[in-house]
Order: structure tokens, then sequence, then C-alpha cells
């Protein structure tokens, strides 16, 4: 059996982007988590993938919706990444936020905003693989640079030559 503390050491050097999911909670409330265990899936049709701890206090949101947004995040978003990462119900206090019009709750402050409709979910382990359809993209300000997750930290990203 591998060591679970092994594992996280070895998986924490893989260097990730840093999302925010978010997904509505009856017509005005905003559930949500960060997490760095996002990916592009298909370019026809446009699919991501998200995990979703199954123990987290969000899952129910995401499972009575059909839709969910994934929030790329910029490097000086750091405040946005913690908020969403603590327990409890109220992480998006301090933090603005707009309906879509399928009621998707959408962050004011990103770098890529992708809204989505929830197609197929897996299991894996102790976590729900979501997959979602891309209805939407927003873009914002793309010569920000985007934050990291390296060996269980938040790190800003060097870009080179302002690319």
């Amino acid at each position: 059996m591998v060591d679970q503390a092994l594992y996280r050491d070895a998986l924490g050097r893989f260097a990730s982007g840093v999302t925010v999911v978010t997904a509505p909670v009856g017509t005005e409330g905003i559930a949500g988590l960060t997490a760095s265990a996002f990916s592009s899936l298909s370019m026809d049709p446009p699919l991501v993938l998200v995990c979703v701890g199954e123990k987290s206090a969000s899952r129910a949101a995401f499972n009575a919706s059909p839709y969910f947004a994934v929030h790329i995040l910029a490097e000086s978003q750091e405040d946005t990444a913690m908020a969403f990462a603590r327990s409890g119900d109220d992480k998006a206090s301090g933090i603005a936020w707009t309906p879509s019009v399928r009621g998707t709750p959408m962050l004011d402050d990103y770098l890529v905003a992708l809204e989505c409709e929830r197609t197929e979910e897996f299991h894996g382990g102790d976590h729900a693989i979501i997959i979602g359809r891309i209805i939407d993209i927003q873009m914002s300000d793309c010569a920000r640079a985007p934050m990291t997750y390296y060996r269980g930290k938040l790190n800003p990203f060097a870009m080179k030559d302002g690319q």
C-alpha cells in the first residue's frame, strides 16, 4: 500500500493551476470550492472535468444543479482562493459575483470563467469526477499571470517577456 504522506508529497511536485468552482444554492446563493484538480477533456464537444471531494460541503449544490462555473484564477487572487478553500457555508462573503442568465454564480474577477452544463459524473475514490460541457467562456485581461499550486502552496507564475 502506498503511504498517503508520500503520495501527497509526490503529487504536490506537479504544479497545477488554481480554480474556484461554483454552483448555485437555491435562487440566490452560491456554493463553491477551490480546486487544482481541473482539466480540459475534449475539444469537440468542448468538455472539462473537475474533481470534487465526496465529503465537501459544496457537494450537495453540485448534485442539485445542472450548471456550474470554473474560474481560473490570476496570481493576485490568493484571497479568493483561500476563501473558497476554507470549510463552511459562507465562503463567498466579501467576494463579488453575479448570477448568469442560467443562475450559475459567476465571480466578477477571474482570469478565465467557463460556464458549464454538467453532462456526466463518475466516482473515483473519495472524489466525484464531474464532466461539464462548456456553454460560455469569459476572458479578462490576459496580461495577468495565472495562479499556480505547487508543494502545498499558492505561487505566482513567472511569465517570460510579458507573455
